[in-house]
């Protein structure tokens, strides 16, 4: 994203566009200068400049304590998985500055942060170890020879910082290295330095640094991998897969399974790729998973506490309700978090107009495709649909998942679809172990994705319900219906309320008017006394149908009474009453018009249709 920065604040200034990146102004509040928001940056250094005021940080310099005390630099690798903008990136810069010994002259950053108060374990671990930071993230590739190309220019500039250890058979101090100089992982590297890195040198490429390194500094280097997972995604999608995952699986095999020259190693990244598959044998790996992290559980995200810190800094304690609302309920290991990247967007906009709204920030910024195809894939599986149906009804669901994801049978499994949600934030889980959708900004992202996926069934049925309509085949409309409401996914929209069917309808036909062909739609068309629910007009032949919805709502069957006979009952009663509505209220008068009547009732997702006189 754009490092842009805006002047400082001006209370006469125009307000910015919605879309900025970063929150640079200088709100005075009581006399006082407060710190900006910094937004689009992903480095932890960009929050301390010198030159300038520094930039509101929340501090998460915890988690270099947590990773020490789960043993990561004692041959524990973890795996860190956490949806996308939860702040993995920084927290992988954080490290880095932390631990490189490179970055000595930044090792003031921490001394206002939590982590300074140890002052032993910054003795012992801070800027003492040569560290290896690379990110797989922005490696969609529409073939296996482009993401190649792509990871070598990602290793290059890694490779090219220890240009000195790669290339001297001596230690950094001019004595005989400990560690046997290969010279065939010299010329490895050095081929990746010059962008020319054969798919054997890529998959050396974390074992043969680190023994340089090892050599070269007789520290044991750490490891540092974001977004181990990016590079498959667009492997899926363009179908070579099978090479990206041996690629994958061949680095970090290399690299990581009895390496005696590896310090440490942390991999952020979405989804826990099925051991056989891009883990196998990394035994020692410790996966930290959104619903059974043991550790650092509030290393990603805000917490409750740190969420209300930032408001009562920038005067926005009134804000709290809407925040959470919209962006809290993420439910991690033991912690409740916020998104934190959409938590700051919307702070930053209330700090230029407190009258804003909360909205959503999340869902554009990456890809849903993949989400998009494991919605449709609920079309051929009715429990799968089931599940969806209830969370996007508001409701916490009992559903069974698997958080280890096998990419070539994603879309087959609803145990991996489900899964596949909950890792990448779109679902949370309550403390009674159900499955719900977190807040209103994810609800809100659903809504756009199942409108998106519902439009096929919109092309595809609605003009056939038509058709069913203007052909006088009310029995064929009801099934239509049906199957409609079977195929087509809600978020939060459908009750005992025919209002919400009557949107519903409406908004799919809204979306295929021009499949109708002659035939114009219109909404609660006013006629003398009132409105009708549903009209379609055709100027050229003079013929109208008038629809007049109704829907069961609540209510019991008496004692003795099964329900399908109370259902037919109380059909049968609101289709009378909506016929008579009709004719009383002259709904079924248009001046010149021949005139089609049909009443539609609607229970539980089914419909009903009939038609005057038949």
């Amino acid at each position: 994203m754009s490092s842009h920065k805006y002047r400082e604040w001006d209370p006469q200034a125009p307000v910015p566009p919605s879309n900025f990146t970063i929150c640079s102004f200088a709100l005075i509040i009581m006399g006082m200068t407060k710190k900006s928001l910094l937004l689009g940056t992903e480095r932890f250094p960009d929050f301390f400049p010198r030159e300038r005021p520094q930039y509101y940080y929340v501090d998460k310099t915890g988690l270099i304590r947590d990773l020490i005390s789960a043993g990561f630099l004692d041959a524990s690798p973890q795996l860190i998985l956490r949806p996308r903008r939860f702040g993995k990136t920084l927290a992988l810069s954080m490290l880095k500055t932390f631990f490189d010994q490179d970055e000595k002259d930044k090792a003031w950053m921490f001394s206002d942060l939590a982590i300074a108060q140890d002052k032993r374990l910054c003795e012992l671990y801070q800027n003492r170890y040569p560290v290896i930071s690379v990110s797989l993230k922005d490696t969609e590739s529409r073939d296996y020879d482009m993401l190649l190309s792509k990871i070598n220019a990602k290793l290059k500039r890694e490779t090219q910082r220890f240009h000195a250890a790669i290339i001297s058979e001596l230690s950094f101090d001019g004595r005989p290295r400990d560690v046997f100089y290969d010279r065939e992982d010299r010329d490895s590297l050095l081929r990746i330095s010059a962008g020319k890195g054969t798919e054997n040198d890529l998959i050396n490429y974390f074992s043969s640094l680190t023994h340089m390194l090892y050599g070269y500094y007789r520290v044991k280097p750490l490891v540092f991998v974001d977004e181990y997972d990016a590079p498959l995604n667009s492997a899926f999608s363009h179908e070579y897969l099978e090479d990206a995952v041996s690629l994958i699986r061949g680095m970090f095999s290399s690299g990581f399974k009895t390496n005696d020259s590896l310090g440490g190693v942390v991999i952020t990244g979405i989804f826990q790729i099925a051991k056989s598959s891009i883990l196998s044998g990394l035994n020692n790996l410790v996966v930290n998973k959104v619903d059974d992290s043991r550790f650092f559980s509030e290393a990603f995200g805000f917490t409750q506490k740190e969420v209300d810190s930032i408001l009562a800094y920038y005067d926005l304690g009134e804000k709290r309700e809407a925040l959470r609302e919209w962006y809290d309920g993420y439910h991690i290991g033991k912690a409740y978090v916020y998104n934190p990247f959409s938590l700051l967007n919307a702070v930053s906009a209330f700090c230029y107009d407190k009258d804003d709204i909360c909205r959503n920030y999340w869902l554009d910024t990456g890809g849903t495709g993949l989400i998009s195809r494991m919605l449709a894939s609920s079309k051929g599986d009715p429990d799968l649909k089931s599940i969806f149906d209830g969370l996007l009804e508001g409701e916490s669901v009992e559903a069974g998942y698997t958080t280890s994801v096998v990419y070539s049978s994603i879309l087959e499994s609803s145990l991996t679809v489900i899964g596949t949600f909950l890792l990448s934030g779109y679902l949370t889980m309550d403390e009674d172990g159900k499955l719900r959708i977190p807040n209103n900004e994810v609800l809100s992202g659903f809504a756009r994705l199942t409108a998106e996926y519902n439009k096929d069934a919109d092309e595809e049925m609605l003009p056939g319900l038509v058709r069913a309509y203007v052909e006088d085949r009310p029995e064929d409309a009801a099934a239509l219906l049906d199957e409609y409401f079977g195929d087509t996914l809600r978020a939060r929209d459908l009750n005992s309320s025919e209002n919400n069917y009557h949107y519903f309808i409406c908004g799919a036909i809204s979306q295929v008017r021009k499949a109708l062909g002659p035939w114009a739609f219109h909404s609660n068309e006013q006629k003398k006394l009132g409105y009708a629910d549903l009209v379609f007009i055709n100027r050229k032949e003079r013929r109208a149908i008038i629809i007049e919805e109704k829907a069961v709502k609540g209510g019991r069957p008496l004692k003795g009474v099964s329900e399908k006979a109370w259902r037919e009952r109380q059909i049968a009663l609101l289709r009378d009453e909506a016929f008579r509505q009709i004719h009383e209220t002259e709904y079924d008068y248009i001046d010149g018009y021949d005139v089609s009547v049909y009443v539609n009732v609607y229970y539980k997702h089914r419909a009903w249709v009939f038609k005057e006189g038949m």
